[in-house]
């Protein structure tokens, strides 16, 4: 169905405008439509967002470095101490023995190695020929000096000598003596079981110590150990690497796995590759990268529009979208280095739960939408899905999921011990399954049966969510399949020549694509920002995918008027007959670390108030700290 679009020849036109859009799957516009009503107008958001650059303190930078040295002892420490870690290091012990063993024996040399033909030139032929005659004899001369095997020596002029004591030396000393001489046969291949007694003896010894060989320390920094260690754990990656063919496990994998076990150990030594991790990017993108890419008091990283699969941002020299979770150890003193210039504030505002508040509206799923109609707890409604029978015995339910799921919430917050323990299990399965997992992978992080994950995966799609499921499977994959591409929104297409294959990636894609709303409101409030005349008041610094970071004077008039137009452009609604409304809230500090949150239609009083709150925090009352 045909829809009115706004002309771009308009002096006054945004994409913002666009919105709110016919539902996706609804239309096809034309190919180009995306590129001219679109992208093409956020170039210049784009170049202007990197000019601004984001304040920083290269001072605090500083300290940065040194809180690395003491992150990566507590790294450290936290492996050593973690009870699987230890498990497995001593397995690794074992097997690190073993082959040390099986190394040591298989250079080992046998006696063949040394077996020759006899040479009546060489001494220590001629020593142990005479030792094998002089076995037949009753009370034989023995030289004094001896061959480092032990064997008495026999000089050709002492075997000369001492001829006439035995025939064969006779054939010795009159050079008649042949190689197959059955003294000298016996001779060769005791030579040879001596000469290799002597080479081993050293690998024997080593062998004998092998109890003092070390376990070198684990290795987060090694793809090979944390692979072994995943594997020993029965945990699976959904990567594979293209270099070696072997299960990938960079960041990405490992917070997956943070994330969807339930196994305390799991998250404590994953939560240490996490941080581990971060601290190479610490070094090579945000300390190295701070310091090149700042010019005048301002970091300007490169952003390239549009760069990722799901039509997404993606940045570098330094890389701004990889910043640390709030849960990393690294989060506050990175943003802590991202502050305010003088007579400045930051101002940041973010939308919540975008992505489920998208597919509630494009599936509109009845459970994902009472989430945020109702006001239900998403994580009791899952838990309440998969381990019905488990709250059964602990709470009288009704057989209504809202009247049950919100006296489940209720108990838990007034202290329930067991059922938030349900609760927090049904977390992991949650995560895996929205992002496509299938039974082994939930029974891997639950560590459950195959047939309780398959019950889980079952109620999750037909139970829980079956909107979510109806979409995926009854539009994403048969559209993919029939056209080989997914209109995202706007005229934006995703394209795919294996729907199947790529059905993770393209039915994540329809709804990561919405992050594009912050683009259009950044493109919308400088439009705003540019008619006012307030350039040199607001700034926008940053967009992080559904975050935006401004810059603004240390005014309460100024603040309120970014507010009350952030506000209402974040939360129009992207698609007509919208589901969910979309929620935006703001806030503000003297850094990136330190905010707090902006009420919406705050007047001048209520953003003063936090102010004061933010600079009392700080020590310096009704002042602003960097001007102390």
């Amino acid at each position: 169905m045909p829809y009115k679009i706004p002309s771009t020849a308009d002096p006054g036109y945004s994409p913002h405008d666009l919105l709110p859009a016919p539902e996706p799957k609804t239309v096809n516009p034309p190919e180009g439509q995306f590129y001219h009503q679109v992208s093409k107008h956020l170039i210049k958001d784009i170049v202007r967002i990197m000019h601004n650059g984001i304040p920083i303190d290269l001072d605090k930078v500083e300290k940065l470095e040194a809180v690395l040295d003491s992150v990566l002892a507590d790294v450290k420490a936290r492996l050593s101490s973690n009870t699987l870690i230890q498990q497995f290091q001593s397995l690794q012990h074992k097997t690190i023995k073993a082959d040390y063993i099986v190394d040591k024996r298989s250079k080992m040399r046998t006696p063949k190695y040394y077996l020759k033909d006899f040479v009546l030139s060489k001494m220590d032929h001629r020593s142990y020929f005479m030792q094998q005659v002089l076995k037949d004899l009753t009370n034989p001369f023995t030289p004094e000096d001896t061959l480092p095997t032990g064997v008495p020596k026999w000089p050709a002029l002492l075997c000369k000598r001492h001829a006439a004591m035995h025939p064969a030396i006779q054939l010795l000393v009159n050079k008649k003596l042949k190689s197959t001489n059955k003294y000298a046969k016996a001779a060769m291949k005791q030579l040879a079981v001596d000469r290799a007694t002597m080479y081993n003896k050293a690998y024997h010894n080593l062998i004998a110590d092998v109890d003092k060989v070390e376990l070198p320390e684990f290795n987060p920094a090694s793809s090979l150990q944390k692979g072994k260690l995943f594997a020993w754990l029965g945990l699976t990656s959904d990567k594979v690497s293209k270099d070696t063919g072997l299960p990938s496990w960079d960041r990405d994998e490992v917070e997956r796995v943070n994330k969807e076990t339930t196994d305390k150990d799991i998250v404590h030594f994953t939560q240490a590759f996490i941080d581990f991790s971060f601290s190479a990017i610490v070094k090579q993108n945000f300390i190295a990268g701070f310091y090149e890419y700042t010019h005048n008091g301002r970091l300007h990283g490169g952003i390239k529009l549009f760069g990722a699969k799901s039509f997404r941002l993606t940045s570098s020299n330094p890389n701004l979208l990889n910043m640390p979770s709030t849960r990393s150890i690294y989060s506050k003193p990175i943003k802590q280095c991202l502050v305010a210039p003088p007579g400045k504030v930051i101002l940041a505002i973010d939308y919540g739960a975008l992505e489920d508040r998208v597919i509630a509206s494009l599936s509109r799923d009845t459970n994902k939408c009472s989430i945020f109609l109702d006001g239900l707890d998403g994580h009791c409604l899952n838990a309440y899905g998969y381990f019905k029978e488990e709250i059964a015995e602990l709470m009288t339910l009704t057989g209504d999921t809202r009247t049950d799921v919100t006296e489940f919430y209720r108990l838990v917050e007034s202290g329930h011990k067991l059922l938030k323990a349900i609760r927090q299990k049904g977390k992991p399965a949650t995560f895996g399954l929205s992002y496509g997992s299938y039974p082994p992978k939930v029974a891997s992080s639950l560590k459950i049966s195959l047939p309780a994950a398959e019950a889980i995966f079952n109620r999750y799609h037909e139970v829980l969510y079956p909107g979510i499921t109806e979409y995926r499977e009854k539009y994403v994959l048969p559209t993919a399949k029939e056209y080989g591409r997914i209109h995202l929104g706007l005229g934006c297409y995703i394209s795919t020549d294996s729907p199947r294959k790529d059905i993770r990636t393209l039915n994540n894609a329809t709804c990561q694509f919405w992050s594009l709303l912050t683009l259009l409101a950044i493109n919308k409030v400088h439009q705003l920002i540019d008619a006012s005349g307030l350039q040199n008041s607001i700034e926008c610094i940053s967009t992080i995918y559904d975050s935006i970071y401004y810059v603004v004077d240390d005014d309460p008039v100024i603040i309120q008027v970014l507010n009350d137009w952030l506000v209402p452009v974040l939360t129009r609604d992207f698609m007509e007959d919208q589901t969910i409304a979309n929620e935006a809230t703001a806030e503000i500090g003297y850094d990136w670390a330190d905010m707090k949150q902006v009420p919406h239609n705050a007047s001048t009083k209520d953003i003063q108030t936090v102010l004061d709150d933010l600079l009392a925090k700080e020590g310096v009352p009704l002042k602003h700290p960097s001007t102390s």
